[in-house]
């Protein structure tokens, strides 16, 4: 496949980007998102890739029984789409861009009965750890501690008003920093989930249609990993702050050098899952975002291993603020 124009970065603007076939999307994605309409997806009858050419014994064995068989090939399925890296900011992503109704079918119901039921009918091994993720006591604990660690040593920054949790979810990850320092909580999220019972109703609700300018603080936690265009996003969200307001955001850093390497040497021989997470990030990923929206600057980052109580992983934190 050629593509006609250079791809652009949906995370910093740049078009310094290359290609590769090895995004594979999961059962579960398919399930609940149409993936039709991505222009960039490979179809394949065998589903695999042959790595070492085979012999021409091989190869005439395999023309003949296509001769013989032609009429009883099984129809092509989705094999692999492109995925496109960039040099500039260091993230990898889907070639096609989903659109916030293209995902509503994964996070209308996120980890409702329905979506946990669906999830575990295709990715068996889901059911192991369904009633841990988002609500092991050791996640909570330990993303609500450590939010609280970074936030407090730039405390400075702060001057009360309201704050804006931005996929906030049920509020649970909402951390004591927050409830200390705003007089009041917004949460705007695309899921239908009520407030958790932990939640104080008396400071946090939920809204379906945030006023511009309005808020001073701005938390995007786990969010970006997660949209067909995270620096659209961030722009939107950008526009609900108030000027000299801050943003805080939090992504885990998945994008290893292996993969980085293998992406530079034009390795395609395993593929990239394209689950819930579609966009990777490496440390440098998000100050690059930052950077190439004018109005916004970094102010502080920094990042840590969590455990998580089913899983560790890497989480960069990120504190940038509305200049204009």
């Amino acid at each position: 496949m050629r593509f006609d124009s250079q791809m652009i970065c949906r995370i910093c603007g740049s078009v310094d980007t290359s290609t590769l076939p090895i995004g594979k999307y999961e059962e579960f994605f398919r399930l609940r998102v149409d993936t039709s309409n991505d222009k960039f997806l490979l179809f394949s009858n065998a589903d695999t890739i042959q790595v070492r050419p085979p012999s021409l014994l091989t190869r005439v064995c395999r023309k003949l029984e296509r001769l013989l068989s032609r009429s009883n090939l099984a129809p092509a399925a989705q094999f692999r789409t492109f995925m496109q890296a960039c040099e500039s900011c260091h993230s990898i992503t889907p070639c096609h861009e989903y659109s916030f109704q293209d995902l509503l079918g994964l996070y209308g119901d996120y980890r409702s009965e329905a979506y946990n039921r669906d999830r575990i009918r295709v990715e068996p091994t889901y059911a192991q750890i369904v009633d841990k993720v988002g609500s092991h006591p050791m996640e909570i604990t330990g993303r609500n501690a450590a939010v609280d660690t970074f936030l407090t040593r730039n405390v400075s920054h702060f001057a009360g008003g309201a704050m804006i949790d931005f996929g906030g979810s049920d509020g649970r990850f909402i951390p004591p920093f927050a409830y200390d320092q705003f007089d009041h909580i917004d949460i705007y999220d695309a899921s239908n989930a009520p407030l958790h019972p932990s939640v104080d109703v008396q400071k946090v609700a939920r809204v379906t249609d945030p006023k511009r300018e309005a808020y001073s603080f701005l938390a995007c936690m786990h969010v970006l990993e997660h949209v067909g265009n995270p620096r659209a996003l961030v722009i939107e969200a950008s526009q609900l702050l108030s000027p000299g307001g801050l943003m805080y955001i939090e992504v885990p850093l998945e994008l290893t050098q292996a993969v980085r390497e293998a992406f530079a040497g034009r390795i395609v021989d395993n593929p990239i899952g394209i689950h819930e997470h579609m966009n990777r990030y490496d440390h440098g990923s998000i100050p690059s975002l930052i950077g190439s929206i004018t109005g916004l600057e970094m102010l502080d980052d920094g990042e840590d291993v969590l455990e998580l109580g089913w899983v560790s992983g890497l989480i960069g934190r990120f504190l940038a603020r509305k200049t204009k």
